[in-house]
Parts: structure tokens; C-alpha cells; sequence
């Protein structure tokens, strides 16, 4: 079966004006973003000294480091140069620095929109894997992993509570289960424990009992299916789940939990007041582009011309892949491969090789964790326990689409070394050998500037979330978090004022820190504080941040909304220790 042709004049100058447009594109528009800082300038923990993060990403973390939440919400305006290109991945950023802000209301409009998004583009994704091997997973549409999903309604839970709407809560809760529904927590590790058991608490704290029991039961599963491959099941959850049992009267349930988590028989389900404090740390682990550079030479390619229907792709396919292998192979043995150095890109392309690039996404972590952090409130102190390691989540579930993401890739080095060559061989038809090598060259130059990996993802999540919860007793208590570095460093504390808890309340507060394991997160916020943000920052905010002492950390408004609980939970009442809604 013979396919229709293309003149070679109209493939030429089609690629010329992609690599035109590429080249201008790149070469020719001015940043947006100011310019970096030296590295000796900057805190040790600083994102802008990351070499792999995007631009935008890292100014819009070291604004968030440094406190500074206006600059990063006008870069995420909508139509600004630095906001990013995909709306689902704007709001997402922006609905965490709005939450980081204390805008709780418009961090809750944005996320209402992605909840709705982000399933609209899951099932738009089930088909768009054809289209995806003709052009590079970036220009497509954004769809969020679960792992990020996940933290939208975790999220829009704590924004609720901040503002003191239980119902709207519950809602959160319940979007929760439905956005888990499809996920069996007792196979392997679904990373959808956390959720779960937040929901279970907020179930519980307003009263819903039935609600309560079966998200600590998801929760235990979960826990379970992550044994070894994340965070354990917290103490905790054990009294949680004997005391929704315990009010619903199920029996097996209760009985089965005090065996499990060693609770006496004796000790009371618990009505005392409670405050739960989740922490969250660093930087989730963010996307980077890798690449590597296949050489195709005319002897590897000899036959394909005269293959009919798919089978010359699939023996283009095969080569590329095989020698794909070996260079990986010789980069992990080595730390390099002889393909990716330039003089050998250039001497196989002027021997007559293709030179065929494959790029795809790899995860980075530079997320400096504690050594501990504790909780104080009043005379009471409490360490907090690991509930969550988003950082794993999001690259577990990267490593099970691994294999398709680099197929696609490579299907897509495939597609541009078919074309260089229809391409070359018409021009040396039409204009002699010199002719079509040039345009052979030309074209598979051009194709590979096109091939970039998608490295977006949610880059302003939290690398893990710990929690701790501490029994109070009725009335006002100072709480404050203690973070203390790893190898000896030093012990960071943050006042995150006053709660005052009724007989039978819970309290919900969170907090991001910013830890090292070479220290504590004092000497990172005091470098800003010592006028790096000043310096830098008053270029593109437009003046300069209001400074605090050196020594004191930034104090939260007193809160003054409150939650009340119904039926037998306890009573729910968030603090935000950001600054509140007007």
C-alpha cells in the first residue's frame, strides 16, 4: 500500500518554522523573574540555589520561605508572564499560597475549581495516549496524580475549620472518601491512609459517628497496605477507632482495636478537650528533566524504507530502544554515557547518523527534615508522629507510569527520525546528496529542540506532614512547636500563640516549617529576615518586606471564630496561625 508524499519544499519549510519559532522563543524574550542572587548570598536551605527547579517554582517557594506571600500571588495573576502556562497547575499553586496567606475563602475558590478539573481531565486522559506520542507531554493538558489530588480536600478541610464552618468541612471530608473510592486500601500501598484518617477526625469532632468509624477503618487499611513503605499506623489511631466503635455500640470493632493497639479494657473512649497539631515539612519532591541522545546510523536503519503499514516504526522503535538501554547502562556504570558528550553528537551526525533525543521526568527531593519536632502546649509536650510522606507518594506513583511515560517518548523519537528521513531523502532527490543531508540534519536538529520532559507538578506541596495530639485541660494553654536540626544542630522554636479549649473540644492547628538537617529553620527565615528579601525581593514586589526582629519569629493573630460540635464527638474549633480572612 503506497502512502501520499509530501514535497520536500513544504517539509522543510514547515520544520524550519518550528525551529524558528523554538529558537526565537527561547533566545529572544526577556525574563519576567528577577535575577538570582549569588549563591554566598543566599541561606543554605534557599530555593533559589536549586539547579533543577523551574524559575517560577523556585521564586514562588523562596517567597513562601521568606514570608512574603503578596509577590507570589501576583506572579500566579491569571495572565502573568510568570504564572504558569496550564490554568489546573496555576490554581493549585495558587490555592496553597492563599491558604499559606490566611485567605482561606479565595484558597477555597481556587481549589473548588481544580476538584472539579482535575476529574474532568482524569477521564479526558484515558484517551489521550494516541496523541501524546505526536507531541511532548507538556503541551497537554495537566492531570494531577492522586498523590496530589489527594491534598486538595486536605486542604480545603483546614481552610473550613479555619473559618469555622464545620458543614463545609464534613463536605471536604466526604469529597475525600468519593476521590478514594476507586482505591483498595489493602492492596499494596495506595499512599491514601493520612486522608482518610483526617476525615475521620473532622467526622468525628462534628459528630458523625458512622462517618467517623469507617474512615479510621479505611485509615487502619491504609496504614497497613504501607507497611514498610511508609509511615506507620500513629498510636493515635488506635483510641480513635475504639471510640467511634465504642459510639456506634459495634462491639467486634471496639474489641478488635483494643487487641490490636494494646488499649485496656478499663481506659475510658476519652471525653477530655484535645488539641491536634499538624506540621508540615519542606518541599515535596519536585520534576526535573532528564534526557539522552540515541545515534541512528544508516546502517541501523537499512530495510525501514521499504517496510509497509507500522513495521518500519516498530524496527525503528526496537533500535532506538536498544541503544537507549546501553546508554543508560554506560551513564550508570560511568556517570555518563559517549553519546551525550557534543563532539560525538556532532562527529555521528556528520557521519550520517540521526541523532534522536529522548527527555522525560525525573523526581528530585531538596527538602532538608528535622530531626524532631515536639509539641508544647502548656506543660504538656508531645512529639509528633509521621502520618504522611507526600514526597514518596507522588514518586511512587510516578514509578508505575514510568514505562509508558519513556514508551511515549520514545515513540515520539521515533515519529521525528521517520520524518528527518522522508525529509532528506526527498531533498537529495530533489537537490543532490549535499542537499538532503543538510535537510536531514537540519530537520532532526530542529526535532530535538522541540522534545522537552513535563516537569510540572505541584511544587509548593509539603515533602511530608507529621502530627501530634495533646489532652488539655479547659481553658487557655500557650503552644508553641520546637524543631531541632539533625548532627548536633541547633532547636528552632515557634510560638503559635494562644488556644483556649472547652470541656470536650478539639482543636485543629497547622503550621509549614522549613527544617535542615544541619540545623534548625532559625538561621534560614533570619537570613531573609537580615534583608535578602529586601535586596532582591523589592524588585519585583515593588518595595520592601516589613521586617521583624532577628530574633522572633513572626506572631500568629489571635483567633476568633469558633466551631461547635454536636451528638457525642467532641467539639471541633480551628486556629489558623496565619493571618485570618477580613
Amino acid at each position: 500500500m503506497r502512502t501520499a508524499t509530501v514535497p520536500a519544499a513544504t517539509l522543510l519549510r514547515t520544520v524550519a518554522g518550528i525551529a524558528l519559532a523554538t529558537l526565537l522563543g527561547g533566545c529572544g524574550a526577556k525574563s519576567p523573574f528577577p535575577v538570582r542572587p549569588a549563591p554566598w548570598d543566599l541561606p543554605p536551605e534557599s530555593p533559589l540555589r536549586s539547579a533543577t527547579l523551574a524559575e517560577g517554582d523556585a521564586w514562588l517557594r523562596h517567597y513562601l520561605m521568606a514570608g512574603d506571600h503578596e509577590p507570589a500571588i501576583r506572579m500566579l495573576d491569571a495572565g502573568a508572564r510568570t504564572a504558569p502556562r496550564d490554568e489546573l497547575v496555576r490554581r493549585l499553586q495558587l490555592g496553597l499560597v492563599l491558604h499559606q496567606a490566611g485567605k482561606h475563602s479565595a484558597s477555597n475558590e481556587a481549589f473548588e475549581w481544580v476538584e472539579r478539573e482535575a476529574e474532568n481531565r482524569y477521564t479526558r486522559s484515558v484517551t489521550r495516549a494516541v496523541g501524546s506520542v505526536l507531541v511532548n507531554d507538556g503541551v497537554l493538558e495537566y492531570v494531577p496524580p492522586l498523590a496530589e489530588r489527594a491534598m486538595v480536600p486536605y486542604y480545603r478541610m483546614l481552610n473550613y475549620l479555619a473559618l469555622g464552618d464545620r458543614d463545609g468541612a464534613v463536605v471536604e471530608a466526604r469529597k475525600a472518601g468519593l476521590l478514594l473510592a476507586g482505591e483498595d486500601p489493602a492492596s499494596g500501598c495506595s499512599g491514601a491512609a493520612f486522608l482518610p484518617y483526617f476525615a475521620g477526625m473532622v467526622y468525628q469532632a462534628a459528630g458523625e459517628r458512622n462517618d467517623a468509624l469507617v474512615s479510621f477503618r479505611r485509615a487502619e487499611r491504609g496504614f497497613d497496605g504501607c507497611a514498610g513503605d511508609g509511615p506507620a499506623a500513629p498510636p493515635s489511631l488506635g483510641a480513635d477507632l475504639l471510640r467511634a466503635a465504642l459510639d456506634l455500640g459495634v462491639r467486634e470493632v471496639a474489641d478488635s482495636a483494643r487487641k490490636r493497639y494494646g488499649i485496656p479494657a478499663a481506659r475510658a473512649a476519652g471525653r477530655e478537650a484535645e488539641l491536634v497539631v499538624l506540621v508540615e515539612h519542606g518541599w515535596v519532591a519536585h520534576r526535573a528533566g532528564e534526557d539522552i541522545h540515541v545515534p541512528l546510523f544508516p546502517e541501523d536503519v537499512e530495510g525501514l524504507e521499504g517496510s509497509d503499514g507500522g513495521e518500519g516504526v516498530v524496527s525503528a522503535a526496537a533500535r532506538v530502544s536498544a541503544r537507549l538501554l546501553s546508554n543508560l547502562a554506560e551513564q550508570a556504570a560511568w556517570g555518563s554515557a559517549y553519546d551525550e558528550h557534543p563532539a560525538a553528537r556532532w562527529a555521528a551526525a556528520l557521519a550520517g547518523a540521526h541523532v534522536v533525543k529522548v527527555a522525560w521526568p525525573v523526581y528530585r527531593l531538596e527538602a532538608g527534615r528535622p530531626a524532631s519536632v515536639r509539641v508544647l502546649a502548656g506543660d504538656s509536650a508531645s512529639a509528633t508522629a509521621a502520618v504522611e510522606d507526600v514526597s514518596a507518594g507522588v514518586v511512587r506513583e510516578f514509578e508505575e507510569r514510568r514505562p509508558m511515560v519513556l514508551t511515549r517518548a520514545v515513540g515520539r523519537g521515533v515519529v521525528r527520525f521517520l520524518a528527518a528521513r522522508e525529509l532528506e531523502k526527498k531533498a537529495e532527490k530533489d537537490g543532490g546528496e549535499v542537499a538532503g543531508f543538510f535537510a536531514g540534519r537540519f530537520a532532526n536538529f530542529a526535532g530535538n529542540a522541540l522534545e522537552q520532559a513535563d516537569t510540572r507538578s505541584w511544587s509548593l506541596l509539603p515533602d511530608r506532614i507529621s502530627m501530634a495530639r495533646v489532652t488539655l485541660a479547659p481553658g487557655e494553654h500557650r503552644v508553641r512547636v520546637e524543631v531541632r536540626g539533625g548532627a548536633g544542630g541547633g532547636v528552632d522554636t515557634l510560638d503559635l500563640g494562644t488556644v483556649t479549649v472547652g470541656p470536650g473540644e478539639r482543636v485543629f492547628l497547622s503550621r509549614r516549617v522549613w527544617g535542615s538537617d544541619a540545623g534548625g529553620s532559625a538561621p534560614l527565615r533570619r537570613g531573609y529576615r537580615r534583608g535578602l528579601a529586601e535586596g532582591y525581593d523589592s524588585r519585583w514586589a515593588g518595595e520592601a518586606p516589613a521586617r521583624s526582629d532577628e530574633g522572633t519569629a513572626p506572631q500568629p493573630a489571635r483567633p476568633d471564630r469558633s466551631l461547635s460540635g454536636g451528638g457525642a464527638g467532641p467539639e471541633a474549633r480551628a486556629v489558623s496561625t496565619n493571618r485570618v480572612d477580613p
